[in-house]
């Protein structure tokens, strides 16, 4: 039986996003493109995840698998030619990876919402207000504003650190291999770039400006678009794959909740398949396409024992 496509839910304007499709380009890949709502609601996605609604969602038959992290970790594991991990770069790709997935993508963010703001929908705002927990000051472009000198600053440091690493090492940030620091350092600064142009720090860094147009040349690799009830129909009618780390933390079928702990704090529930220091795996059976395994890295997500209601 052919390996189940590799499909992709999100939309064209994430960020984090573009990590994934990056990725695919890197490695050669062939795609599904499903686009997905950028606000909540996403009825076609929630029943794959069972209420995450983070994107993007990496869907393999009926294997879910949530975040970056564990998207291109999965990726890793599948397609590990040509690799994100040159020789003896491992543990500083990884570093690098989660300083560019927090700092530099909020210092991005907020920089593009304190300049922009009123650009967006008040929708948005309102959804990313409650996505976020209140973070970035509500989303209100008013009270934002007043943080750009600032922001402007911290965006100015961080082009500096990603300069120096380039000019040190080049021609990619941990060498002359790219790594998975390229492609999560990548993403904040494409977003930044294509909502606020080069003027806002980037035009001083020439050096940064080369190295995203080598990374962008990479290209997304092979994609075809899918619909989103076609991507529910693969689903459906496959089983999930065997796990074969059966080693748990929690016994096999412990009912478990799975939350993210910076935001998006939607909370996903099912039985335990498997938990290890790098993953968790739960099984969820879902009225509209039957069985599922939803798949989260355990770093950035809090796991817990669910309590049986009283």
């Amino acid at each position: 039986m052919a390996a189940p496509d590799l499909i992709l839910h999100h939309y064209s304007r994430s960020p984090f996003a573009e990590k994934v499709r990056i990725t695919f380009g890197a490695k050669s890949l062939r795609w599904r493109s499903v686009e997905q709502p950028r606000m909540a609601p996403k009825p076609q996605l929630i029943p794959l995840t069972g209420g995450y609604r983070r994107i993007p969602v990496l869907q393999i038959g009926a294997d879910i698998y949530c975040d970056t992290r564990l998207i291109l970790a999965e990726l890793e594991r599948r397609f590990p030619d040509p690799s994100l991990y040159p020789l003896g770069a491992r543990g500083r790709a990884d570093m690098i990876a989660g300083w560019a997935d927090q700092a530099l993508f909020a210092t991005s963010l907020g920089l593009v919402f304190g300049i922009n703001g009123d650009r967006f929908p008040p929708e948005l705002h309102a959804d990313r207000a409650t996505f976020t927990a209140g973070r970035f000051d509500g989303w209100d472009s008013e009270k934002m504003r007043p943080r750009v000198p600032s922001l402007r600053d911290q965006f100015r440091y961080h082009l500096a650190w990603i300069d120096q690493c380039l000019a040190e090492g080049g021609p990619f940030i941990l060498g002359k291999q790219l790594s998975l620091a390229d492609v999560a350092v990548y993403h904040p600064l494409w977003y930044a770039r294509g909502n606020l142009g080069e003027n806002e720090g980037l035009s001083d860094y020439p050096g940064v400006l080369t190295w995203m147009d080598r990374i962008a040349a990479l290209g997304h690799g092979g994609a075809q678009t899918m619909t989103p009830d076609a991507a529910l129909d693969v689903a459906r009618a496959i089983e999930p794959e065997p796990v074969s780390d059966t080693a748990s933390e929690w016994p096999i079928g412990m009912p478990l909740v799975v939350t993210p702990t910076d935001w998006g704090f939607d909370t996903v529930k099912g039985t335990c398949l498997a938990a290890n220091r790098e993953r968790v795996i739960i099984r969820r059976e879902d009225p509209e396409i039957g069985v599922v395994a939803v798949h989260f890295p355990r770093i950035g997500f809090a796991v817990a024992v669910a309590v049986a209601a009283a």
